[in-house]
């Protein structure tokens, strides 16, 4: 579901810039604040933060970016289309990467407006 909500908030940023703005969308924090809820409901926080999701969402784009930049290393001649569709894919990975991010302080802070007075403060 985050996936899915990280290519809906980008589909929706990329329409402000289009003459037909249906869908078009610059921020949401619903969904971030739903999970948050449906955690704190079910206490579930700890599970959920056991999975490390961020974490790893991290990893995977670091992985795909490596595979760009060494797609780019192992060829001698200068191939033009292969550069511009590195170029496009690195920007599509930046892009993703942002939004998760986004994603990331927006559940982190409806978590806070979320927790209960018996949570210990850590650090």
């Amino acid at each position: 579901i985050n996936a899915e909500y990280g290519e809906h908030m980008m589909n929706g940023k990329e329409r402000i810039n289009k003459k037909n703005k249906a869908g078009a969308t610059f921020t949401d924090d619903g969904f971030s604040m739903g999970v948050a809820y449906t955690l704190k409901l079910l206490d579930q926080y700890s599970a959920f933060d056991s999975l490390h999701w961020f974490q790893s969402v991290n990893q995977k784009f670091g992985r795909e970016e490596r595979a760009v930049h060494e797609s780019n290393r192992g060829r001698g001649e200068v191939d033009v289309k292969l550069d511009q569709t590195n170029t496009l894919t690195m920007k599509r990975l930046d892009e993703y990467r942002q939004e998760f991010e986004l994603l990331y302080y927006s559940l982190s802070s409806a978590r806070i407006f979320f927790r209960s007075d018996d949570v210990e403060e850590v650090g």
